[in-house]
């Protein structure tokens, strides 16, 4: 069975505005495949994150842009939760970790409780 993917509204917010579209379906692809494709995020509480070139603007994956999922593996969901190119910030700080740190911990409780 593959994953079913569910976008946070920031998320589909700037994808769009990024123009990233095609290249999101793409990447869906991959993680239906493999779906722990993505490096684990230190100090998130389990988020991945995946990076994705722009093929329309001939980026390639390492200037391109980073995304940040979930991938709750028993209730086979991937959350997508953020986007952002390099450009706007190489890196996570601490305060965006510990923010991201408490939405993990929320979803996973929410899929735990929900395959009870």
């Amino acid at each position: 069975m593959s994953p079913a993917f569910v976008e946070s509204t920031s998320f589909t917010r700037h994808i769009t505005r990024l123009g990233l579209e095609d290249d999101l379906r793409q990447l869906q692809w991959r993680l239906r495949e493999s779906p722990e494709a993505g490096v684990l995020e230190r100090g998130t509480g389990g988020l991945r994150k995946i990076r994705i070139g722009s093929q329309g603007r001939g980026i390639g994956k390492r200037s391109g842009a980073r995304i940040h999922y979930l991938y709750v593996k028993h209730a086979e969901i991937i959350y997508l939760l953020s986007v952002y190119r390099k450009s706007e910030q190489s890196t996570v700080s601490a305060d965006d970790k510990r923010v991201l740190r408490k939405l993990v911990a929320t979803l996973k409780r929410a899929q735990f409780h929900a395959s009870r």
